[in-house]
């Protein structure tokens, strides 16, 4: 099963930090897809149902200027 995990991200500035948030996301083990948006500010992370929201939080692209906070997450 695939879900969706909603972030709030904060920092982003221009279409390069949309390019290292994204690549910081598929990274991550599970991760399927990442849609990240400068102008909304959020990020759409598609995994498998056993990723957490807290890992992705605790992911090193958000340890510096990056931050993110956890707004939703859908099972499909």
């Amino acid at each position: 099963m695939i879900k969706t995990i909603e972030l709030r991200v904060y920092g982003m500035t221009c279409d390069d930090c949309v390019l290292h948030v994204k690549t910081g996301l598929l990274g991550a083990s599970g991760v399927k897809d990442a849609e990240v948006s400068l102008k909304d500010g959020t990020a759409l992370v598609h995994a498998d149902d056993t990723v957490k929201p807290e890992t992705l939080l605790s992911l090193d692209v958000f340890r510096g200027k990056y931050k993110a906070q956890l707004r939703s997450v859908k099972n499909e």
